[in-house]
């Protein structure tokens, strides 16, 4: 058996990107949108830091996202509709249902939010996830707090390996697949990587590159 691990926003979700983004999203970048034109350059913002090194980790960008989300009164409301209305990229749904779990144990791996990557693991199956973000609101459905985990870039290794060990599997029995250039690390280590409909910096680390997720049947099924 082999971890097939997923990426979440632009990979099983269809994700966006904002004018002055660098990492498109499916949740990050559409509450920025939700939120209206001053909250989108404030996001816009937070990239051109994270490209210029400006934070410590990744850990520091969300928390300065968080406080844009904060500052323009995000909504338990407005970040519930956006998890439910995320579409799933086409054949996500029919490709991941014919995967033999016995060759292959979906792993969802996402520098996103854990309410979405729940949706995903409630409609596709799958038991195990990580995500980078979780929001609490509270009955006014005001943001009041929030948990985080440092699984995107570099970190998504990590988690990775804690997968592997727990189904006492060696380092070379994971797949990945991704689509953005915060997925660069994780794809340049896996010994198997797909770049799905990807920024460039992944496609030129990948072993393979595809334009339709149904793609990836073959690849799973010639993989030994």
């Amino acid at each position: 058996m082999k971890i097939l691990v997923l990426d979440v926003e632009g990979t099983l979700f269809e994700a966006i990107s904002l004018p002055g983004t660098t990492v498109q999203s499916t949740i990050w970048q559409g509450i920025a949108k939700a939120l209206g034109p001053q909250a989108e350059i404030e996001e816009a913002r937070t990239h051109e830091i994270h490209e210029s090194k400006g934070y410590k980790n990744y850990l520091q960008w969300m928390e300065a996202t968080i406080e844009i989300h904060k500052k323009y009164g995000l909504s338990a409301s407005t970040f519930c509709n956006l998890v439910r209305s995320a579409v799933y990229n086409p054949n996500v749904v029919s490709t991941l249902s014919r995967v033999d779990r016995r060759k292959y144990e979906p792993v969802l791996i996402s520098g996103g939010f854990k309410e979405l990557a729940a949706r995903a693991q409630k409609d596709l199956a799958i038991r195990h996830a990580f995500a980078a973000c979780e929001y609490f609101f509270d009955e006014r459905g005001t943001l009041c707090g929030y948990n985080l985990l440092p699984c995107d870039f570099d970190g998504k290794i990590d988690f990775i390996k804690l997968m592997l060990r727990e189904y006492r599997l060696n380092e070379n029995d994971w797949v990945f697949v991704g689509d953005g250039k915060n997925d660069v690390p994780i794809a340049r280590a896996a010994p198997l990587s797909v770049a799905y409909r990807a920024d460039e910096m992944l496609n030129d680390v990948s072993t393979h590159r595809i334009q339709d997720f149904a793609e990836l049947t073959a690849i799973l099924n010639s993989n030994p």
